[in-house]
C-alpha cells in the first residue's frame, strides 16, 4: 500500500499568537492563579448573561430573547479574530458581543475547521431560496447546546476554583498525542452497530472530524451503508457523485479525488455511498474496495460508516480495517446484544480485529435507567475499553452537528474514543 503523505507536510491551524494549535498549550495558566480564576468566573457568567440576552448589543439580541428561549445560538457571529473558538467551555461563544474573552481563559474546543459556514445558521427558520427542499438544519427550531445552560455556568464555576482541571488537562493532553501519533499509511476504522438507531452515524461523524481537527491531516469520512446512510448529513457536506462512480474511474491525484468528495471541515472528505433521491442497496465489497484503493493513498485516516448488523457487505470490510468502533443503545438489551455480536466476533475468526476494538455505548434519552456502569463493567471483562457517549440535545436533532455546541460530556467520550481506536488501530 502506497505511504500516507505525512502530516508535516501539512499547515497546522494556527493559534490567536500565529503558531500551532495546541489544546494542552492553551492551559499554560495554573488553575490556582487568581488571575485565571477571575477570568473563569467572569466567563461564566458573562455566557449566562449573554445567553438570556443581557449582554448582547441592542441592535442584534441573541436569537430567543424576546421568547426567553435561553439556549438557543447566539445571532451575531464571533468577534473578529476568535472564527468560532470557545472560551472557558465548549458552549461560552462570546455571540453578538463585540468584547474580547478575559485574558488567559483557555479553550475547551476542538479546534475549530474553516469549510464554508451554512447559508443560513442552524434553526434560524429562514425558508430555502426557490423551490429547494429544506435543509436538515430548516427543520430544527434552535440550534441548541448539548449542555443546559445552567450545566455550562456550573462547570465554569468548577473550572475556576480549581477542581480536577489540572487533572483534566493532562488527561487531555495525553489522548490528543494518542490520537496525533504517526501513522504508517491510512488507517481504516469501521464504525458498526448490530441494529439500526444505536447512534452509528452519529459517533462516526464526531469521531472523524476529531480525528481531523486534532491530527492537521487529511481525513476521510466514508458513508458504507448499503440504503440511505445519512453521514453526509450530519457531516454538512454535499457530493454530486458517489462510492459507485469513484469505484468506476483509476484516480492519479488529490485534485481529481476531490470531484468525487464532500468536504466538512479544513481537513476532512466525505464519501458518499448514494446520491441525492438514490439508495445505494447493491453496494458491495469489491465497489467499496475498489473506491477505497482510489483514495486511501492521499489520508492518513478513513472512518467507515457501515450499515447496521453482520452481513456479506459488513463482513467483508471488517477483514480489512485496523479498528473497530462498535457502537450500540445505552441500554440492557444493547449490553447485551453487543456481548452477543462481540462472542459472534471471538468465533468466526475475527480476534485479531476484537483486539483493536472499541466500545461504545450511546444514551438517546436525558432519564438514565439502566445500569450503565454494571453495564461497561460487563462489557469490558474481555479486556476492550467501553465509552460513553451522553444524552447531548445537540446531537439529538438528527440534523448537521455544530460541534461548537455539543455537550461537555460528548466532547470527552469523542476525544476518548478517537485516541482508543486509533492507538490500537496504529499497530493493526
Amino acid at each position: 500500500m502506497p505511504p500516507v503523505t505525512p502530516a508535516t507536510e501539512i499547515a497546522e491551524p494556527s493559534g490567536a499568537s500565529g503558531g500551532p494549535l495546541s489544546p494542552a498549550t492553551s492551559w499554560s495558566q495554573p488553575a490556582e492563579d487568581r488571575n485565571f480564576l477571575t477570568s473563569e468566573l467572569d466567563h461564566a457568567l458573562f455566557s449566562a448573561a449573554i445567553e438570556y440576552g443581557a449582554g448582547a448589543p441592542a441592535a442584534q439580541p441573541a436569537q430567543g430573547a424576546a421568547t426567553g428561549e435561553a439556549d438557543s445560538a447566539p445571532a451575531a457571529p464571533p468577534p473578529s479574530g476568535h472564527p468560532g473558538v470557545q472560551y472557558g467551555h465548549p458552549g461560552g461563544q462570546y455571540g453578538g458581543d463585540q468584547r474580547q474573552a478575559p485574558p488567559g481563559t483557555p479553550s475547551m474546543a476542538w479546534p475549530p475547521g474553516t469549510g464554508a459556514p451554512p447559508e443560513a445558521p442552524p434553526g434560524s427558520g429562514e425558508p430555502p431560496a426557490g423551490n429547494e427542499p429544506p435543509g436538515s438544519n430548516d427543520l430544527v427550531r434552535r440550534n441548541v447546546h448539548g449542555d443546559p445552560l445552567m450545566r455550562r455556568v456550573g462547570q465554569g464555576v468548577r473550572r475556576a476554583m480549581g477542581g480536577s482541571a489540572a487533572h483534566d488537562v493532562r488527561q487531555q493532553a495525553a489522548m490528543i498525542e494518542r490520537i496525533r501519533q504517526q501513522m504508517p499509511s491510512c488507517r481504516q476504522i469501521a464504525v458498526t452497530s448490530i441494529r439500526g438507531g444505536a447512534g452509528k452515524t452519529t459517533v462516526s461523524a464526531l469521531v472523524a472530524r476529531a480525528i481531523a481537527d486534532f491530527r492537521g491531516d487529511r481525513v476521510l469520512a466514508v458513508d458504507a451503508d448499503p440504503g440511505l446512510g445519512s453521514l453526509p448529513l450530519r457531516l454538512g457536506a454535499q457530493a454530486e457523485r458517489s462510492l459507485h462512480d469513484l469505484a468506476q474511474v483509476r484516480l492519479n491525484s488529490l485534485e481529481e479525488a476531490g470531484l468525487y468528495l464532500g468536504r466538512s471541515a479544513e481537513r476532512l472528505w466525505v464519501l458518499p455511498g448514494s446520491t441525492a433521491g438514490t439508495m445505494s442497496a447493491d453496494l458491495d465489497v469489491d465497489t467499496f474496495r475498489a473506491a477505497m484503493g482510489n483514495l486511501t493513498r492521499y489520508f492518513s485516516a478513513a472512518v467507515i460508516d457501515c450499515g447496521a448488523g453482520i452481513g456479506e457487505l459488513q463482513r467483508g470490510i471488517l477483514s480489512g480495517v485496523h479498528g473497530q468502533v462498535m457502537v450500540a443503545q445505552g441500554t440492557a438489551d444493547g449490553a447485551y446484544s453487543t456481548q452477543s455480536t462481540v462472542d459472534w466476533l471471538a468465533a468466526n475468526g475475527y480476534g485479531a480485529l476484537l483486539a483493536r476494538t472499541v466500545i461504545v455505548l450511546v444514551t438517546h434519552s436525558p432519564h438514565v435507567d439502566s445500569d450503565l456502569e454494571r453495564a461497561q463493567q460487563m462489557l469490558s471483562a474481555a479486556g476492550l475499553p467501553v465509552v460513553h457517549v451522553p444524552y447531548d440535545r445537540q446531537l439529538a436533532t438528527g440534523a448537521t452537528i455544530d460541534v461548537t455546541r455539543i455537550s461537555s460530556g460528548s466532547r470527552a467520550a469523542t476525544t476518548r474514543i478517537a485516541a482508543e481506536v486509533l492507538a490500537r488501530a496504529a499497530t493493526g
